[in-house]
């Protein structure tokens, strides 16, 4: 019983910490204010074409503008393919050995560094797409797309990150 116990307290905190840390991994795209959903989740119910839709939409891209936004978004989404795919495949390997029972906390704050990478490294790919978005907008649109941001009128776009 007391070994059970024990599992039971061992997995309540790495589920934990498991939670709060992929929340601070992805503080920016939180839900926004009035019970909105964020990016991520937003982007998931209306799927990419909606979200871009919503964004030409609220910034007033142009046509030439929407195609270079369109191609950009495509080329970093089959660039990031294999991190996605590592981000799957760490975290299953680090909830495989949470379930295990038998894992010494060295293993599993090694194999949360693990997860940890691949989220930075998706965190620097989304800046540096975000980076090239506005490259794109005129001074106005970046600055609409800064104030909506801010306020989550745009809710979020999974590829991008500010600051």
């Amino acid at each position: 019983m007391k070994r059970q116990m024990k599992r039971l307290v061992l997995f309540a905190c790495i589920t934990a910490t498991t939670v709060l840390g992929s929340q601070s991994a992805f503080a920016g795209y939180g839900a926004g204010g009035g019970g909105r959903m964020g990016g991520c989740e937003q982007q998931k119910r209306m799927g990419h074409g909606g979200m871009f839709r919503k964004m030409a939409r609220e910034l007033g891209l142009t046509d030439a503008q929407k195609q270079q936004v369109r191609a950009l978004f495509e080329a970093e989404r089959k660039k990031n393919t294999p991190l996605f795919d590592a981000l799957g495949t760490e975290r299953r390997a680090l909830r495989d050995l949470v379930h295990s029972g038998n894992a010494d906390e060295g293993a599993i704050r090694a194999q949360s560094a693990k997860v940890a990478a691949v989220q930075a490294d998706l965190a620097v790919a989304r800046a540096a797409a975000a980076k090239q978005v506005l490259a794109l907008l005129t001074p106005e649109q970046a600055a609409k797309f800064k104030e909506l941001k801010k306020g989550r009128g745009l809710g979020g776009m999974c590829l991008e990150q500010e600051r």
